[in-house]
């Protein structure tokens, strides 16, 4: 099954990266990159609901800019129940530290964490656990 998948990375290195793996791997459908927190907020939060397909996969950053991963959840939290349902977030990182981690265990819209570099299997792994 493709889905649509929007990737939230401040660097464009890790954006051409994640939307190559999400092409190879023959599991998108479309990919849209943003490369802050403000403009893919703003896309959420603007598109009509009935424009948003059922299930997007938001590849997120966690160490940012400006507004980091953290504030990204912080406000997604903040959209109607309806909207957050429509996608499925899963962090791409970096830093696998315990703070890190714990720290994202406390939202429940994370559906997982893959660390950086993401790969086909890493993917394709983190789509049949979490969809």
């Amino acid at each position: 099954m493709a889905l649509p998948f929007l990737v939230i990375d401040d660097s464009a290195l890790d954006c051409l990266i994640v939307k190559k793996v999400i092409g190879f791997s023959g599991r998108g459908s479309d990919v849209i990159v943003f490369n802050d927190v403000i403009g893919a907020l703003e896309y959420i939060k603007n598109t009509p609901i009935d424009q948003l397909p059922l299930l997007t996969v938001i590849t997120l950053d966690i160490m940012m800019p400006v507004m980091d991963g953290f504030d990204f959840l912080d406000n997604f939290l903040l959209l109607p129940v309806e909207r957050q349902e429509r996608f499925k977030i899963f962090v791409l990182s970096l830093s696998n530290s315990p703070f890190t981690l714990k720290r994202l265990a406390d939202y429940d819209v994370v559906a997982t964490v893959i660390e950086k570099p993401i790969t086909i299997d890493k993917l394709d792994r983190a789509l049949l656990e979490t969809i």
